[in-house]
């Protein structure tokens, strides 16, 4: 519930801040008013006025807080050690899974799941058609609730830090394939997304995720 009310609050911020920027967007992207690409760029913004400098600000620290919040929820619920690294995932997933179903609800948008989106602004934009983070999403989700749920013994410490280094390595080739057309973000609407860098990341991390909840075995005897 705290999770899905957290896609709800960023979607209606994101409501809001369409409604502002608007102007702005319809001096240097009249065909694109609506959308988030092509971005705006920091001159753009700063001669748009210090109004909008400001607004950027605002910004990037709101994308903070609901990561605090998710941090929070998951330290406080985990019973176990493991389980705060669960509720997060879990956490993570269902936020941004809900804060798109509530932009299709409040803006209808996006219109398909090929839709560009703006993912996060820190330390530069993300960005990528909708369905990756959705994609992103529902791993975060089935990871989530596979690490709550375990019962089995845990893998051996050398095991569990392999899986956690093949999550680590998929989750930096997905980041990747979200900065490689930041760039190009700027001028336009990019004109193909870098499937492979992310499927490459998101299996690798797939693998990453089963071998870590893989039951592991106890030594005979104990």
């Amino acid at each position: 519930m705290l999770a899905a009310a957290l896609g709800y609050i960023e979607a209606s911020v994101v409501v809001c801040l369409r409604q502002i920027i608007a102007p702005v967007r319809q001096e240097h992207f009249p065909q694109a008013v609506r959308e988030p690409l092509p971005l705006l760029t920091p001159r753009q913004l700063s001669a748009a006025g210090q109004t909008f400098e400001f607004l950027l600000f605002v910004e990037l620290a709101r994308e903070v807080a609901p990561i605090v919040v998710l941090l929070a929820m998951a330290a406080g619920l985990r019973a176990r050690r493991s389980d705060g690294a669960g509720f997060f995932m879990l956490g993570f997933g269902v936020w941004d899974i809900f804060y798109y179903v509530f932009l299709k609800v409040l803006l209808d948008w996006p219109a398909s799941l090929a839709t560009w989106d703006v993912l996060y602004l820190i330390p530069t934009a993300w960005v990528a058609p909708v369905w990756a983070p959705l994609a992103v999403s529902a791993m975060l989700v089935a990871a989530g609730l596979g690490i709550l749920l375990r019962r089995e013994a845990p893998r051996s410490p050398r095991a569990w830090y392999v899986a956690w280094l093949l999550v680590a390595a998929g989750a930096a080739l997905v980041l990747a394939s979200f900065f490689l057309r930041t760039a190009e973000a700027f001028a336009a609407v990019p004109r193909r997304f870098d499937w492979p860098w992310f499927l490459g990341g998101y299996l690798i991390a797939g693998v990453g995720i089963v071998w870590l909840l893989w039951p592991g075995r106890r030594p005979v005897g104990r």
